[in-house]
């Protein structure tokens, strides 16, 4: 039983500081970088003249930093190219929040199966 709980108290420990690391290494990554270059007025989004300095910037240079946006490959970043470029999206999120719920089922099913014989000790001692 203290095993349990210890692995329990392991996992919840983990599943508090694995989400908060992948933040952080999100905040850091290329599409928060190109975020925090463009958004001029720091509101966490890509205004009507921030996307045209993307844009501009863009058709200056078709091989650089912006050129993985150009998902259609058309050498041009439509709005919804861009709008992809907003830090923090995308699967990494996605995998990371059905992880957590596997790892929480996981653990719920654990639980009820280890309580059992607990359950069955104290209806014998009666």
């Amino acid at each position: 039983m203290k095993k349990l709980c210890l692995i329990t108290l392991g996992l919840c420990a983990l599943s508090l500081v694995l989400p908060t690391n992948a933040l952080a290494a999100k905040a850091d990554g290329k599409k928060a970088k190109l975020v925090a270059k463009y958004d001029k007025n720091k509101n966490g989004t890509l205004e009507a003249d921030e996307k045209k300095a993307i844009k501009e910037d863009f058709a200056k240079d078709k091989n650089g930093d912006l050129k993985a946006f150009d998902k259609d490959g058309d050498g041009k970043l439509s709005d919804e190219e861009i709008d992809a470029i907003k830090a923090g999206s995308g699967k990494a999120k996605e995998a990371s929040a059905k992880g957590k719920k596997k790892t929480v089922e996981k653990a719920a099913e654990e639980a009820p199966a280890t309580k059992a014989p607990d359950a069955e000790k104290s209806k014998a001692d009666k």
